[in-house]
């Protein structure tokens, strides 16, 4: 299942190239690669968004998690860049550490409610946590890497 911006219509065009481009086996092959299955969702997500507006569009829909987010990118090799997003259900360590602080968790990144999906994707770490605020659960990000 494919989800995009209510917002944006250009992410549900984006949605629909993302499942044409699933026609092609080296794509197919490069999801496998990632662990991605036809079990997880995709999300299709806009350069320019916010990360909370695409956390909060995941949540309010009950995406299962983990899921992959998919941000159109011509610099990519398949058009897209790539990132699985996992709500996850209980405070970590690294996200207890952050409330406490409201400073940069251990070997992560901080992301602050400015930053776009883009800009988290184009920073080219392998994993971020977010804590949306104190009363939702914290979501990680990993980074796909690009497919060579």
């Amino acid at each position: 299942m494919v989800t995009g911006s209510e917002v944006k219509p250009v992410t549900l065009a984006s949605g629909f190239d993302f499942a044409r481009r699933q026609r092609d086996p080296r794509f197919r092959e490069y999801l496998h690669r990632i662990g991605w299955t036809s079990e997880h969702h995709v999300v299709v997500a806009g350069d320019d968004e916010p990360v909370s507006a695409v956390v909060a569009r995941i949540i309010n829909n009950d995406t299962p998690s983990p899921c992959l987010i998919a941000i159109p990118h011509s610099g990519e090799p398949f058009g897209f860049g790539l990132m699985f997003l996992e709500v996850t259900h209980a405070a970590t360590r690294r996200s207890r550490l952050w409330h406490r602080s409201r400073t940069k968790a251990p070997g992560g990144i901080v992301i602050s409610p400015g930053t776009s999906i883009g800009m988290l994707y184009s920073s080219g770490r392998r994993c971020a946590e977010y804590i949306p605020n104190e009363w939702t659960r914290p979501v990680v990000f990993t980074h796909v890497p690009s497919a060579v």
